[in-house]
């Protein structure tokens, strides 16, 4: 007997929207089961789904800000953090990832490359508001105020006394990521002469605030996005910080709070952060200030690698128990009683230093997580940051084009899976016909609202072996579900994605077509496949996408009595259907030759 496969229902991603990735996907000519018994037709049955055209622009542009403690106890940390740098700009520039395994680039590219990559680094040092502390002589009054740092670091090898306040990297036009890299290395290790109260929140909020922003900062001075920062930060680039620290924020409100001489918060100057914490500027000034510079919270990263305890530091790309942290009684903030000048550790280890709790960066990460930006935190105490800086990888992999999709997919023999990605190239630039990017083949132009026109491409899929990874370097997509690489990426309920060993040029709207089992619930009120006859089913302009797949168009189909695709023969049929008669009457229409059924014995 045979009786419908029951499929698991999919839970659609909450927050990715708006740009070139297959998320929201045409989640097209799904298929439906059979009738009910009374009314079930002979298998094969037919085609019962509606169709969506979804595509978004790509997201080509990153800008990359270091925010970099500078006080004289991260020089450790310094070091660590910039022998990560060279694979983070290679990545980044070539879209292939390296591999955990091997660590090496696996061969393909994960991601889209960037188009232009900017990077900017920033210290921890605002200063004190002019009272005089020691080590904070240099410059009391703002310390290096959230400005893009141009020193270069003359004792690395190569490196120049200045450089520009913020470096350009076009992978495009030839630069060279390893040069690019070194450049980069040699302005974020900055040494460690700043001012020991940490203000890294209130830097980089200053750094990116442009001066018409209603954000005000000491002095009433206001932000350099506009000004002494201008150029670095794009509106519609996706915006990456990362921030290296061994100390939890100082973001002064009432500078009083540095005053030797204070009688508004007396005792011990290296405490007063902790026990004045109404001196402070509220976390929520930082979540708030952050996701300002960006319409899509979606295109903000924020990245804190900093004390957090190493046995409760969050997997890179698992979700992050931001309360089972702030809980850890390491994270509490308590006089060290060995120390009595300062805070107990929250973590120490030989060669990388010892940090403490860093309870308002991760509230901020917290913030920003909850509030639809993409946040990662990763414990300074580590031996290497490889980890910490392929999260952040992977964070802006997933915003570049890197889709984990929410339903699994069954494939065949050769790895495929029944669906097809179709691309509408850009009507300008240096790829807009089909034949111009490999494993592309045309289907038609398409002409828009404003008489512009574009060409339709349908991306070839390239098969896959046992290990779900493609069999040779064929240019093209494919499913990969199940390998190590999409676990450690993917979220758990969504453990598969779609890749491309070739992926679109800028400016492409991407879609993903397939044929799967699934109910009616999706069925829209427009005439589709699965439509009740009673309505006219001929294809309208907002359907036309189904011609792609059914050329012949829609006709009633008798037994079901619903709009089904035409055909002549299986030529006529999306991939995997076939073209069948099933009354012997001349009509012929495409069928599912299994309704995802399954044999009762």
């Amino acid at each position: 007997m045979l009786e419908r496969s029951s499929p698991g229902t999919a839970r659609r991603p909450a927050r990715r929207t708006g740009r070139w990735t297959l998320i929201p996907w045409l989640v097209g000519l799904a298929v439906a089961g059979c009738q009910d018994r009374d009314r079930r037709p002979p298998d094969p049955c037919t085609i019962f789904a509606s169709v969506e055209n979804v595509g978004s622009d790509n997201i080509r542009d990153v800008d990359l800000l270091f925010v970099v403690d500078n006080t004289n106890s991260m020089t450790e940390e310094q070091l660590a953090l910039a022998r990560e740098i060279p694979n983070l700009v290679r990545t980044l520039a070539s879209g292939d990832e390296t591999n955990p395994a091997t660590g090496m680039p696996d061969g393909w590219q994960d991601f889209p490359p960037v188009r232009t990559l900017h990077v900017g680094v920033i210290t921890s040092d605002m200063g004190t508001g002019g009272f005089l502390v020691p080590s904070c002589m240099a410059s009391p009054d703002v310390g290096d105020d959230g400005i893009l740092q141009t020193r270069g670091n003359v004792t690395i090898r190569g490196c120049m006394a200045t450089y520009p306040s913020f470096l350009e990297f076009r992978p495009a036009e030839g630069g060279d990521p390893v040069a690019f890299a070194s450049d980069v290395e040699c302005v974020a290790v900055l040494g460690t002469s700043g001012c020991g109260f940490q203000q890294p929140l209130e830097a980089t909020l200053k750094a990116l605030t442009p001066s018409t922003s209603p954000i005000t900062f000491a002095g009433g001075t206001v932000g350099h996005a506009d000004g002494a920062n201008a150029g670095f930060l794009r509106h519609d680039s996706l915006l990456a910080i990362i921030m290296v620290t061994d100390g939890d924020d100082c973001s002064a409100l009432d500078s009083d709070l540095f005053n030797p001489s204070s009688t508004r918060y007396p005792g011990d100057r290296n405490l007063r952060c902790f026990q004045y914490p109404e001196a402070l500027h509220p976390v929520q000034r930082y979540v708030d200030g952050l996701l300002a510079t960006r319409e899509d919270p979606d295109l903000l990263v924020f990245a804190a690698i900093t004390g957090i305890p190493e046995d409760v530091n969050p997997d890179p790309g698992m979700p992050i128990d931001y309360a089972a942290i702030l809980a850890d009684d390491r994270m509490q903030e308590r006089v060290d009683p060995a120390m009595p000048t300062r805070l107990r550790p929250s973590c120490d280890r030989p060669g990388t230093g010892l940090a403490f709790p860093p309870r308002r960066v991760v509230q901020v990460a917290q913030g920003l997580t909850l509030a639809g930006a993409n946040a990662i935190v990763q414990t300074i105490c580590q031996d290497s940051y490889a980890s910490a800086i392929q999260a952040v990888i992977d964070e802006v992999a997933d915003v570049l084009g890197r889709t984990c999709v929410p339903q699994a997919l069954t494939r065949d023999s050769n790895g495929r899976v029944n669906c097809v990605v179709v691309e509408r190239l850009p009507a300008e630039g240096d790829a807009t016909t089909c034949s111009a990017i490999p494993g592309r083949t045309f289907l038609r132009m398409e002409v828009d609202e404003l008489g512009n026109t574009y060409a339709l491409c349908r991306v070839e899929q390239i098969p896959t072996g046992s290990d779900g990874l493609p069999v040779d370097g064929s240019p093209g997509w494919f499913y990969e579900a199940g390998t190590a690489d999409v676990m450690r990426r993917c979220p758990p309920e969504r453990p598969q994605r779609i890749a491309f060993t070739q992926p679109p040029p800028p400016g492409t709207l991407t879609s993903l077509e397939c044929l799967r089992t699934s109910g009616s619930d999706e069925a829209e009120a427009a005439v589709d496949v699965g439509s009740p006859c009673t309505a006219d089913c001929a294809i309208t302009s907002d359907r036309r996408r189904l011609l792609d797949f059914f050329p012949l168009g829609l006709a009633c189909e008798p037994v079901s009595d619903t709009c089904q695709p035409r055909c002549a023969s299986d030529a006529d049929c999306a991939g995997g259907y076939i073209c069948y008669d099933r009354d012997g009457d001349g009509q012929s229409f495409c069928v599912n030759p299994t309704c995802g059924m399954s044999v009762d014995e």
